[in-house]
């Protein structure tokens, strides 16, 4: 994962030492929804996600944003519209 660095990863192992899940967590304000770092992270999310399926090796995603309607509509037009066909990413309000 060396070209990608969300802002949380973790990971649980199984009992012979194999990765069996993995999370990865990008948190943003407002502000910083409709930015071009923001886009690229989403990519890159996905492509992790992905990527990992074909491993065998299940991978959950969140956006993590601020309550209120405003925040997640605008998250809701951001993944839209980055992923037309639809993402794994979830959208998770804080506080929640």
């Amino acid at each position: 994962m060396p070209s990608y660095r969300p802002d949380i990863f973790a990971q649980r192992l199984g009992d012979s030492g194999c990765v069996v899940e993995q999370i990865a967590v990008e948190a943003e304000i407002p502000s910083t929804l409709f930015s071009e770092h923001t886009s690229e992270q989403l990519l890159k999310m996905e492509e992790f996600i992905v990527e990992q399926k074909r491993k065998k090796i299940r991978v959950r995603g969140y956006l993590i944003i601020p309550r209120g309607k405003v925040p997640r509509n605008h998250a809701s037009l951001v993944l839209s519209g980055l992923f037309p066909d639809g993402t794994r990413i979830q959208i998770v309000q804080a506080g929640q």
